[in-house]
């Protein structure tokens, strides 16, 4: 055909000039489709209300979301049909109850961005982990636009509350629970566990440790939070919103966002930050970002945990400088004993072990997030070894640490047995985290 085509252009011209007259037309054609496309993705997500001098113009901002859909989007989701095929299969022919005695429980959080996702998407995955010898519990929560990111962090306590109390009644062991979660679902889990861990750390010594964490911005945000909270007549708030939670076996974090203004950093390179619900669900203030970043939180408590002398003033003339300070050590053999201290009671409050996996290839969230929480993590649960665990997996993409271990129609993902691996032998490989403490 592109012989017939040449020769046809070289022996009758008029044939070549209307070809060179329609290209561009052609062209114009291609450039209304990528705009309409754009503008179709910014009317179902756009942050904030539409008129016609606010849709995006700009041919980058263009190229940038065409780029995306073309080549991330569309492409994943079109990857996903043999997985949807194996779900209906399941849940048509396959799915069955089963007893089962005192097992792990993974309570799975999903991701979508905040915004999208539904627990029936995830049915093949508690059939994977039933397959593993485990308990399953894949509850739905809050998404945006009907609730923002405390709203999502009551659903996850509760769903962990839940859990603690009725896992027994489908063989579940109330001692072996572990909060998994993927993308969005990874933050909430980490930020839930983090903050809650915050308030108890706060309330074992009250009054020394208030004093601790004025000095950061974060910190104090976190601390008028839950004292906002608890100050509340019984009748305006639930009461188990004011109970700790357990302490949880383990986390199992997989390719989340752990710091929501490096994040957005990197949303804005993309050009997706308009479309995108994670500013607005965490806040829209660099305040309320750092508040929402499990990162962040942990660096604050090192931070604040290694300067027990530091002057206290108003945080918000400081903001800037504690949203980016690192880490300081104690000076003095006194502060290294205090530092000590709070940091041990601190680990006593955490999860047992901490497992982060990211694929190194991952474009919608750098793998850098695991690495930099990986990192904060290391500062309370350094002992034993191997109580913090990051897998960074060569050529593994977003949705790979989920999607590629649940059962498909077309070849199994080359990733799969691995991570199945790396996840059972976390689960089953015995903590010794308490004889650390």
């Amino acid at each position: 055909m592109a012989k017939l085509g040449v020769i046809v252009s070289v022996f009758f011209p008029p044939v070549s000039v209307f070809m060179v007259s329609m290209l561009p037309l052609a062209l114009l054609a291609v450039a209304i489709i990528f705009y309409l496309l754009t503008w179709i993705v910014y009317a179902q997500t756009a942050a904030r209300p539409l008129t016609l001098s606010s849709f995006p113009w700009d041919p980058r901002r263009i190229l940038k979301l065409n780029r995306i859909l073309f080549l991330s989007t569309i492409p994943t989701n079109i990857s996903l049909i043999p997985v949807a095929l194996s779900l209906i299969k399941y849940r048509l022919w396959t799915m069955r109850g089963s007893q089962g005695l005192m097992r792990p429980v993974i309570i799975f959080i999903y991701g979508g961005a905040w915004s999208s996702g539904s627990k029936q998407i995830y049915t093949l995955l508690g059939a994977q982990l039933r397959a593993m010898g485990y308990v399953a519990v894949i509850p739905d929560y809050t998404t945006f636009p009907r609730g923002r990111s405390k709203e999502m962090e009551e659903d996850v306590q509760m769903a962990i509350r839940w859990t603690q109390e009725y896992c027994e009644t489908y063989g579940g062991d109330p001692s072996q629970i572990y909060l998994m979660g993927h993308s969005a679902g990874a933050h909430l889990c980490s930020l839930t566990i983090i903050k809650d861990c915050v308030q108890q750390w706060v309330n074992t010594a009250r009054h020394e440790r208030q004093e601790l964490v004025k000095e950061s911005p974060v910190l104090a945000g976190l601390l008028q939070e839950y004292v906002s909270q608890v100050e509340l007549p019984p009748e305006a708030t639930k009461k188990l919103e004011r109970q700790p939670l357990p302490r949880l076996r383990g986390l199992i974090l997989c390719s989340g966002v752990y710091d929501i203004s490096e994040h957005l950093e990197h949303e804005m390179v993309r050009g997706v930050e308009e479309v995108s619900a994670m500013s607005r669900v965490m806040g829209n203030s660099l305040l309320s970002f750092g508040m929402n970043s499990p990162a962040m939180i942990l660096q604050e408590i090192a931070r604040a945990s290694s300067s027990p002398s530091l002057s206290l003033s108003s945080f918000p003339s400081k903001l800037s400088s504690h949203l980016t300070a690192k880490a300081k050590a104690g000076d003095t053999q006194q502060d290294s004993l205090q530092t000590s201290s709070h940091l041990s009671d601190f680990r006593s409050l955490l999860p047992e072990k901490v497992l982060v996996v990211h694929g190194e290839d991952d474009k919608t969230v750098p793998a850098s997030s695991s690495v930099r929480l990986h990192k904060e993590l290391q500062a309370f649960l350094s002992t034993p070894l191997d109580a913090v665990r990051l897998h960074v997996i060569s050529n593994m993409m977003h949705q790979a640490p989920i999607v590629a271990i649940m059962p498909s129609f077309k070849t199994p993902s080359p990733f799969s047995q691995h991570l199945i691996q790396t996840y059972r032998d976390f689960i089953e490989t015995p903590s010794h985290a308490s004889a650390a403490i």
